[in-house]
């Protein structure tokens, strides 16, 4: 199967782009709990749809836990950006 994973959840499910990164998400933790290389195309097909009532069953949870995991990792990037400017190398 295709690890272009978003394009074929769009497809199955008619979600927007940003909802199939919460979508993919989902299949991978809480449906197969898994890499999803080893997946048919129609295990996925059924685990997307699935994963796409589960989205919108709690869309509010979801959408908290990636603003949180966001703003996570931005604040660890310029943390590392400031660690980085901060350090002299000397010869």
């Amino acid at each position: 199967m295709s690890a272009d994973y978003d394009e074929m959840i769009v497809e199955d499910t008619g979600c927007s782009p940003a909802d199939a990164v919460m979508i993919e998400y989902i299949i991978r933790e809480e449906i197969f709990h898994s890499t999803l290389d080893w997946q048919t195309r129609a295990q996925f097909r059924h685990a997307a749809r699935k994963a796409a009532k589960m989205l919108e069953a709690d869309r509010a949870t979801y959408e908290e836990y990636f603003r949180v995991t966001r703003e996570a990792y931005q604040r660890l990037r310029a943390e590392n950006e400031t660690r980085e400017n901060e350090i002299t190398y000397e010869f």
